[in-house]
């Protein structure tokens, strides 16, 4: 196979930024693996990173309330989650904002900016567009709160977007996400009005090279063919595109 856009990455040239994003269930963590093992393969040093939201402080808080009881319970179809009593949250809401902010930009800083610095290539699931999704459309509709954009999180979202980077949002059919979760001993549903404002927001994001991949019917080696094969077509394609 020609490395294409590949080629340009070396341990002496700036890498590619890569990110996952997609439902719950859609294979994220597959797909990551496996550009792993390809890139690896080709002598490109890779690190592997999560980023979204509810990171390292406002899981302290996160756990903190539900320790003391200040929780309550979701249910969907006979399955249960547990969050943080709703009236709570937007009473701390600011500093829930605050403390995810400062963790997020730290960890961006360690596994994203300095390693890219040092000619690696992140690859990232969920991302920073996922952060703004998480306080601008979730935090909204489940805990009714204000949208709210992070600090610093827009400048980190800008930094990516000057690089060489690329976004691939996978999907499937709700049947077939669900048929996946079972498969791997995942929780059987997800809240549906969160799949829904994922979509809604995938639906209206376009942000430099953004490749969107229907995985309905088709297998993870089959996926992870069309990513390679979209990426190695990447200086002579669109900068948004379907696949």
């Amino acid at each position: 196979m020609p490395f294409g856009a590949f080629a340009l990455l070396s341990r002496d040239s700036h890498a590619f930024i890569l990110t996952f994003i997609g439902p719950v269930g859609v294979g994220k963590s597959t797909q990551i693996k496996l550009a792993k093992d390809y890139l690896k393969l080709r002598d490109i040093r890779v690190i592997q990173t999560f980023i979204k939201s509810n990171h390292t402080l406002t899981y302290i808080l996160d756990r903190s309330l539900k320790a003391v009881g200040a929780s309550e319970k979701v249910s969907y179809e006979g399955f249960t989650r547990i969050y943080p009593r709703r009236d709570i949250v937007r009473k701390l809401f600011s500093l829930w904002c605050f403390l995810d902010a400062l963790s997020i930009s730290t960890k961006f800083l360690f596994t994203v900016q300095i390693p890219f610095r040092l000619g690696f290539t992140p690859i990232i699931e969920e991302g920073l567009i996922m952060t703004f999704h998480t306080y601008m459309l979730s935090f909204p509709h489940f805990f009714g709160t204000k949208p709210r954009i992070l600090p610093f999180v827009p400048n980190l979202l800008g930094w990516v977007v000057s690089k060489n980077n690329f976004t691939f949002v996978l999907d499937a059919t709700d049947d077939e996400l669900n048929q996946r979760r079972r498969s791997r001993n995942y929780r059987q549903n997800e809240l549906p009005e969160y799949i829904e404002t994922q979509r809604t927001w995938f639906r209206n994001f376009s942000l430099g090279n953004t490749i969107f991949v229907d995985t309905t019917r088709l297998s993870a080696l089959e996926v992870h063919k069309k990513i390679v094969a979209r990426l190695e077509k990447s200086q002579t394609t669109s900068p948004s595109s379907s696949m």
